[in-house]
């Protein structure tokens, strides 16, 4: 996992949607199975904004930010269905997001601008990381044992996080979708 660097006064951050129970569990205990100690501390979520340094001055723009555009999304359906890897450009292997898709694009989209109006490292691609930076054959083996797995449920809000130095996100906030239908 790349950790932008982070100076005195500043954080990291990160926003996730967070994958409800029994598939948090089970996806982050194969990613330890698979090697990825990450799934240890790093509960299975699916990624808006990967870490991202922010002054810890612009803490409540961000949350105001983060809020503006949480009040005017509705509860969306995402259904993960399958793997994909981005292999060769990096080492993941991840479970596909089936529907919702094109819903968590354009949630990036509105994430990254204002205040959070960074360059991405790579195109957004909605998923979740089951397997990265082991081998080649842990890579496969992840590849195949999760090529059936499903999920479905209905997404209500995203998480803010702060990003420890290890990798770890512990929740700051949530943001319900409070526009109407």
């Amino acid at each position: 996992m790349y950790l932008p660097p982070c100076g005195p006064d500043e954080e990291r951050i990160g926003i996730l949607i967070a994958i409800p129970e029994p598939w948090m569990t089970e996806l982050s205990e194969l990613r330890v199975k698979f090697g990825d100690n990450q799934g240890a501390v790093t509960p299975a979520h699916i990624t808006i904004l990967p870490p991202t340094t922010i002054k810890k001055s612009d803490r409540e723009h961000v949350r105001a930010h983060l809020q503006a555009i949480a009040s005017q999304q509705t509860p969306f359906r995402i259904s993960l269905h399958g793997t994909g890897s981005f292999r060769p450009v990096s080492p993941v292997v991840f479970i596909n997001v089936d529907r919702g898709h094109q819903e968590l694009i354009d949630l990036e989209g509105e994430v990254r601008s204002g205040i959070l109006d960074t360059p991405a490292r790579f195109p957004y691609h909605p998923h979740v990381t089951i397997a990265q930076q082991v081998s080649e054959r842990r890579l496969d083996e992840a590849e195949r044992t999760c090529s059936t797995f499903e999920a479905q449920w209905l997404v209500k809000g995203f998480r803010l996080d702060h990003v420890s130095s290890d990798g770890s996100y512990q929740s700051q906030a949530l943001f319900n979708f409070t526009s109407p239908v």
